[in-house]
C-alpha cells in the first residue's frame, strides 16, 4: 500500500471507531438534568350521572358517550386557590411598566377534555389598564393549578401609531421593488 492509501484508511478507521464509540454509548440523564413530562394522574370524585368531577361540570365529552368517557377520564392537574395569583403575576411580567392595573372576573370552573386529556380550568375575563388609563378587556381559559393561559380570545391589539403624527417607517432599499434589483 501507498503512503496516501495508507492515510485514507486511517483517516476512515477513525471515523468507523469514533462513530461506533458515540453511537454505541449510552448517556443515562441524570435527575437532576431531566423532568419527566408525563401527567401525574390523580383520582377524583366522579359522578358521572350529572357528569361532574368533584363538582364540576365536565366539557367536551363525545355525545353520546359521556357516561363510558367520564368513567375513563384522567385529569392531570388539581385546582388550587393561588391559581389567580400566578396569572396576575404572568400578565403584569408581560406588561412591564407599562401595566397599571389587572382586574380578573371568574366565570366558571369545570373541566375541560380535549384530545384525550383532561384539566381543571377556570373561565376568567381580565381587564387591563395601561399607565394611560387604556383599558382592555380580554376573555381566558386558565390552569386551575398553575394559572398558566391555556386558551384566550379577544385578544387586545395595541396600535402605538397615531395616524395623524405622520408616522413613517423607512423600508430597506433591498426590499423596496423599485430600486430595479
Amino acid at each position: 500500500m501507498t503512503s496516501r492509501n495508507l492515510k485514507i484508511t486511517a483517516i476512515v478507521l477513525a471515523i468507523c471507531l469514533i462513530s461506533y464509540f458515540i453511537l454505541s454509548q449510552k448517556i443515562i440523564p441524570q435527575e437532576s438534568q431531566v423532568t419527566e413530562s408525563k401527567p401525574e394522574v390523580k383520582k377524583f370524585k366522579i359522578d358521572i350521572e350529572n357528569l361532574k368531577i368533584e363538582g364540576r361540570k365536565v366539557i367536551g365529552l363525545v355525545s353520546g358517550k359521556e357516561k363510558e368517557m367520564i368513567s375513563k377520564i384522567k385529569v392531570s392537574n388539581r385546582p388550587t386557590d393561588h391559581w389567580d395569583d400566578s396569572l396576575e403575576e404572568a400578565l403584569r411580567t408581560q406588561g412591564g411598566e407599562s401595566l397599571k392595573e389587572v382586574v380578573m372576573k371568574s366565570v366558571d370552573s369545570f373541566v375541560w377534555t380535549e384530545n384525550g386529556m383532561a384539566l381543571f380550568v377556570e373561565s376568567v375575563i381580565v381587564t387591563i389598564k395601561n399607565s394611560r388609563n387604556e383599558e382592555t378587556t380580554f376573555r381566558v381559559l386558565v390552569d386551575s393549578q398553575t394559572g398558566k393561559i391555556l386558551k384566550n380570545w379577544d385578544q387586545p391589539i395595541y396600535d402605538p401609531v397615531n395616524p395623524r403624527d405622520n408616522f413613517k417607517i423607512k423600508i430597506d432599499p433591498r426590499y423596496h421593488s423599485e430600486t430595479g434589483h
